[in-house]
């Protein structure tokens, strides 16, 4: 099945790097695809008003139309903020709507660092695991109480919804959107030409924030980036250990030194976090979600569940309505 079209949205000012390299990724994507596929990706960039993006640099790239004119598509990206994050998303008051109504429809949106803000403003992230850049953490968990924000994680997926703390993040999470909507030939495709160089330059993004110290492990971190999206796939040890190029024991010891959980306890979270989520804002039977978060028992599943959030899913379900 071929990916049609991709909705991008942007507010001046925005980031000439993220601008930028999803703009080469998709064209390039889309070139990937027809080769393989026969038929190319159309990629549209949109405003509030039909003017061109600009980055704070000045950096410009035209429209293809205002709010007004977005068409029917298959994956809705959104342009990082640059600059107050209240001030924008007091302007996109328009924009607020159309997000709710794309994700009703169940299309998936991915917020590119602090446009994670336009999702959350428009009430889609309350009660959901979300991250932005670290510029932006103090005032995004000011600003959203109810949104369970997480400073530490750089990507997080739920419903649909994906955001992430940075570019490199941001391209892992379009490697798994194309080979989930396009094809496993396009994603290595993009993962080959993109991927692989961007994360020399990755470095940067561990800091410090708010009295923690970010681990500065970067083999961990891309382990812990796939896991953030391939949580319901059948994971292994020896699979995630293979990732990194090391020894099943090494992998091991440098996971558990860089996060302070083993690999499979992370996994585990994962899987729980995601759990929560459909429980809450889907009508699977428990069942369902046990399957769809990587669980075949979903006896096993209820365990783990009412171990980490003291109540099963049945009762969490019936008190979330």
């Amino acid at each position: 099945m071929a990916l049609k079209h991709v909705t991008f949205y942007g507010c001046s000012p925005t980031l000439s790097l993220g601008l930028g390299i999803t703009q080469d990724v998709w064209a390039f994507a889309s070139m990937m695809q027809e080769k393989a596929l026969g038929q190319a990706i159309v990629v549209e960039l949109f405003t509030l008003d039909g003017k061109p993006v600009e980055s704070f640099s000045g950096m410009q790239m035209p429209a293809d139309g205002d709010i007004d004119a977005l068409p029917e598509t298959d994956l809705v990206i959104l342009h990082a903020l640059w600059g107050d994050p209240e001030v924008i998303v007091s302007q996109q008051t328009k924009l607020f709507p159309q997000l709710r109504r794309w994700h009703e429809l169940g299309v998936p949106i991915l917020a590119l660092t602090t446009a994670s803000f336009l999702l959350a403003e428009a009430g889609l992230l309350d009660g959901r695991i979300c991250t932005t850049h670290w510029h932006q953490h103090d005032a995004f968990a000011k600003r959203y109480p109810n949104v369970d924000f997480r400073k530490e994680r750089f990507i997080t997926a739920t419903g649909g919804l994906y955001c992430v703390a940075g570019m490199n993040a941001a391209l892992e999470v379009i490697v798994h959107l194309l080979a989930r909507m396009s094809s496993t030939s396009v994603a290595q495709a993009i993962e080959k030409t993109f991927l692989m160089d961007f994360r020399r330059e990755y470095s940067s993004e561990f800091i410090a924030v708010g009295g923690q110290t970010y681990h500065q492990d970067e083999s961990i971190l891309q382990v812990q980036q796939w896991l953030e999206i391939h949580f319901a796939t059948d994971v292994t040890l020896q699979m995630l250990a293979s990732k990194t190029n090391m020894s099943l024991r090494t992998f091991k010891r440098r996971f558990k030194d860089a996060t302070g959980e083993t690999p499979m306890q992370f996994l585990q979270l994962l899987r729980l976090e995601q759990g929560k989520d459909m429980l809450s804002y889907s009508q699977k039977k428990v069942s369902e979600v046990s399957w769809a978060v990587g669980y075949e028992d979903p006896g096993h599943f209820t365990r783990l569940f009412k171990r980490h959030f003291g109540t099963t899913p049945a009762r969490w379900r019936k008190a979330q309505h």
